[in-house]
């Protein structure tokens, strides 16, 4: 279990998570989000600041996930699952349409 001193984790910053895990790498992830590449380590270090944990090991020249890592990875991709069908849902765009007038 991940302890965390965090209350939610932002949705932005799973999406760079989850980038970096299957890009493997930050300036792949950077490039993929439209982010320069410590923007994109400064999002992750936050995190893993915010969690407690480390996330990720680096072998060389290549970025693993660590066992936190990979639990939160499996979280991060269910989140973002929800979170992309409730934006593409029909109270979401309700929403959108009745703040345009």
């Amino acid at each position: 279990m991940i302890w965390s001193a965090m209350k939610n984790l932002p949705i932005d910053v799973l999406r760079t998570f989850v980038s970096v895990a299957e890009l493997g790498g930050f300036t792949q992830a950077g490039i993929s989000g439209g982010r320069s590449q410590p923007a994109v380590s400064l999002q992750i270090k936050k995190l893993e600041d915010g969690l407690g944990v480390s996330l990720l090991h680096r072998q060389g020249h290549n970025l693993e996930l660590s066992t936190h890592g990979s639990l939160l990875y499996s979280y991060a991709k269910k989140i973002l699952a929800l979170n992309d069908e409730a934006m593409l849902s029909p109270v979401s765009y309700t929403h959108l349409r009745a703040h345009e007038t």
